[in-house]
């Protein structure tokens, strides 16, 4: 339950597929204390951030213009985004892992996905939880190097 007075928790959507983005915002927008802000590219995405304070960003991997790492990258090159928890979604195979891996980044989902298990993720960022805690059952990465 929200306790009065409490600020929202804001997570950008950046998914090019707009069925998809759209019902990732949507079900985070649903639940109580929480505001999703869907946009298409990774050019958005930035200028988004620039306005709005995230607490949690969802990146799809593959996206127009510029790669979902790329996006990444300038996020956490940003001193207004650089703490921002980053969730990905992939549909693509080992060459992503790999550069999960190459990056440190330990929280991710595989499409299709459960859009359930979406929301806990970003619930558990938005907290602070550890990125152990939110690393996907049946990843690839491992817990020690």
């Amino acid at each position: 339950m929200e306790k009065s007075g409490s600020p929202r928790k804001v997570v950008i959507v950046v998914e090019d597929d707009q069925a998809i983005g759209s019902l990732i915002a949507g079900a985070l927008s649903d639940e109580p204390g929480y505001c999703a802000i869907h946009v298409v590219n990774p050019a958005a995405a930035l200028e988004t951030a620039k306005h709005v304070s995230p607490d949690v960003i969802i990146v799809d991997v593959a996206l127009p213009g510029m790669s979902g790492f790329e996006l990444y990258d300038r996020l956490k090159g940003d001193p207004r985004t650089s703490e921002v928890p980053v969730l990905f979604e992939t549909g693509t195979g080992d060459e992503s892992l790999a550069e999960f891996r190459r990056r440190g980044i330990a929280t991710y989902v595989k499409k299709p996905f459960d859009l359930n298990e979406v929301v806990e993720y970003v619930k558990k960022l938005a907290d602070g939880g550890p990125a152990s805690a939110t690393t996907p059952p049946g990843s690839a990465l491992p817990r020690h190097a």
